[in-house]
């Protein structure tokens, strides 16, 4: 007779992680998402990375069982590992604080998270509210980006990762791109967008904002493939395939003519700023004004 006992299985308790900077207006809709599926034993570290509003007792006044973390030290990977720090549990998910998660989403996200999908993120919606007609240009030619909601990240400005995916890196080194380098740690096969599922992303309002936050990113991948070009195996360039897709619309050309003026200007800006030594976050106000 076999007396040998069943395998324990390990109990998933899901954690999220999110570090705000100056994010008052919105980290209680951001709060509100991640609470809304009554997801039960979810851990909830909001990491409050050198702010000057009132983010910290915004998240605090939210309750729900939220810790809060304060640093003055800025710096987005910083927050990440001092979150991290105090958490133990997976699937675990990172979150920016700017981004509103829809009902359904949180609880598909955490079970959509295995072995075989050991990093998934939700389908991202851009939020346009009061963007400029160039901005609105832009972004309809980057529909065609299939980097943009599918595989993960994906823009959503949210990824899962499962136990096993957590161990392929350390900590996070002090880099703009945690996205990207992130996603350098895993194969496509292996990154998904959950269908079902929404993130609501906001989006620069003007051509001026839209540059600056296209510029940081570009310095991003600058640094990205600089420091930690085996990683870049795992990063697709989809610029083939969106002009073949572009040049047989010709009603979507004034859009390119939009998309390929930022793209080689943010190219520009970034080598300036990168030659200079400058370090500016390239942040948006613009869609931060209202909660």
């Amino acid at each position: 007779m076999n007396h040998s006992k069943p395998p324990q299985r390990i109990r998933r308790v899901p954690s999220i992680i999110i570090p705000a900077h100056n994010e008052e207006n919105l980290i209680n809709r951001t709060l509100e998402g991640v609470i809304a599926d009554g997801v039960e034993d979810l851990e909830v570290v909001v990491v409050v990375n050198g702010s000057s509003d009132r983010t910290a007792e915004r998240a605090r006044d939210f309750g729900m069982g939220i810790h809060v973390i304060e640093t003055e030290i800025p710096g987005k990977c910083n927050a990440l590992n001092l979150g991290e720090q105090h958490l133990s549990t997976f699937p675990r998910v990172f979150l920016d604080a700017d981004i509103q998660m829809l009902p359904g989403t949180l609880s598909a996200l955490l079970a959509a998270s295995s072995a075989s999908a050991p990093l998934v993120s939700p389908s991202p919606r851009f939020d346009l509210t009061g963007a400029s007609l160039a901005v609105r240009l832009y972004k309809r030619v980057e529909r065609y980006n299939r980097y943009f909601g599918s595989g993960s990240p994906n823009g959503s400005g949210c990824f899962v990762v499962s136990r096993e995916g957590r161990t392929r890196w350390s900590q996070f080194p002090k880099i703009i791109a945690d996205d990207g380098f992130v996603q350098g740690h895993f194969k496509s096969g292996e990154r998904r967008t959950i269908v079902g599922t929404t993130a609501i992303v906001q989006q620069p309002r003007d051509l001026q904002s839209l540059m600056a936050v296209m510029t940081r990113t570009r310095r991003g991948n600058f640094e990205l493939n600089a420091n930690f070009p085996r990683l870049m195996q795992n990063h697709e360039s989809p610029t083939g395939r969106m002009l073949k897709q572009l040049l047989i619309r010709p009603w979507e050309w004034p859009a390119m003519v939009v998309y390929g003026y930022v793209r080689i200007m943010e190219r520009i800006i970034a080598r300036r700023q990168i030659a200079a030594g400058e370090t500016g976050w390239g942040r948006d106000e613009t869609g931060r004004q209202s909660n």
